[in-house]
């Protein structure tokens, strides 16, 4: 009989320190969320805390130890995220980058999948926005890595070759520039893609009757005139045909 009491007694103290501990670890969550406006990289460590504390906890008949359990890995994957998010939007796109390949390895150890298909899908964007700041600030071999990165993890982002088009083309490197431009015509990017070849070529075709070479000015001005209707490269070839 006494042995059944002693029992009867551990068991309910065990019982009563697990529902003390899971009661410490939703308070430490509770903390955790209470600092998500003001910190969100300390709202992650209190979380992971937090979790810590949930998962050394015994399984309730409730569920509520598991359901803290799965809100703490939820929100360190979704605010892991969303400090990236941040990063991104303050245009600190290396800080950005940085942040969401740490989601995505949070993702992957909390088997969030749709956390890791959206930031496998947020990643070329990241690049493509990195290389439009490079190419506004006129750094062509800066922005052709961006885009090229972007157009690597995402080739059929029409906008990536168009604008690694343009990147080679400020660079200098005109065959690069053609190339990824007819990739852009293939990718919904034609009419700009178009544009684009139709500047090049009148531009050589400027330069070519400068120079006094009528037939590449003729033949320059034609395929301009070709991709896109243009009056003065319409001009250079009627010009460039009475020199010849």
């Amino acid at each position: 009989m006494k042995k059944s009491i002693l029992f009867i007694a551990a068991a309910f103290m065990a019982l009563s320190m697990s529902a003390q501990d899971l009661g410490q670890a939703t308070e430490m969550y509770n903390n955790a969320a209470g600092l998500i406006q003001a910190d969100k990289a300390a709202a992650v460590s209190a979380f992971k805390e937090a979790l810590k504390a949930a998962e050394a906890c015994e399984a309730d008949a409730d569920g509520q130890r598991d359901a803290l359990i799965d809100n703490c890995k939820t929100n360190i994957v979704n605010f892991t995220l969303s400090i990236a998010k941040d990063f991104l939007k303050d245009k600190e796109y290396d800080k950005a980058y940085d942040q969401l390949k740490l989601t995505l390895e949070e993702a992957a150890l909390y088997n969030n999948e749709e956390v890791t298909a959206e930031v496998n899908a947020l990643i070329p964007t990241v690049y493509l926005a990195k290389g439009n700041q490079l190419l506004r600030e006129k750094d062509a071999l800066g922005a052709i890595d961006a885009y090229q990165k972007a157009f690597d993890l995402d080739p059929n982002n029409g906008k990536a070759a168009l604008n690694l088009g343009q990147a080679y083309n400020m660079s200098g490197n005109a065959a690069a520039a053609e190339e990824n431009f007819k990739i852009a015509m293939n990718l919904g990017e034609e009419k700009a893609a178009r544009k684009q070849l139709s500047k090049m070529y009148l531009k050589k075709a400027n330069a070519a009757y400068k120079a006094g070479n009528f037939n590449q000015a003729y033949d320059s001005a034609m395929t301009s005139n070709d991709y896109d209707n243009n009056a003065n490269a319409c001009k250079i070839a009627g010009n460039a045909c009475v020199k010849m």
